[in-house]
């Protein structure tokens, strides 16, 4: 089961502030979970219990000090708990390599952060119409 929150780990405040802002421009928007880091992430995470509710999307930036968002993915898709819960990554990137990588940690998307508002709105909108009111997420196993 999922909650409607994303969490973005994101260590630029600058980043992180505009993407609030976009996402918060939408009509009803989820909620949205900032932690700084890698690290944070994780921990933060671990606090939701065995029964609770995850995120129902996960946006990780790929170059974060202390553990990058590369090593977070590999976290979580090795994590029975957490295997399945959708992970994009969202970085200023657009090498082939980064991609790549990201893809083979398990992504379930990559995307390259727009350096314009409007266009970082469009993009969370994009985000929300598609991974929190259209899709569908696999079911918990019973």
């Amino acid at each position: 089961m999922y909650t409607n929150q994303i969490l973005l780990a994101e260590d630029d405040t600058t980043d992180a502030e505009f993407f609030r802002r976009a996402l918060s421009r939408l009509d009803s928007p989820p909620e949205l979970v900032w932690c700084k880091n890698g690290v944070e992430a994780l921990e933060g995470l671990a606090t939701y219990s065995e029964t609770a509710s995850l995120p129902r999307l996960a946006i990780l930036d790929i170059k974060m000090p202390g553990m990058s968002g590369l090593e977070v993915l590999e976290k979580l898709k090795s994590d029975a708990r957490t295997k399945d819960m959708p992970v994009i990554i969202m970085s200023s990137s657009d090498e082939p390599q980064d991609i790549a990588r990201a893809y083979d940690y398990g992504a379930n998307g990559y995307l390259v952060k727009p350096s314009r508002f409007q266009d970082l709105r469009e993009l969370v909108g994009s985000i929300n119409y598609f991974w929190i009111k259209t899709n569908r997420l696999r079911p918990a196993s019973s």
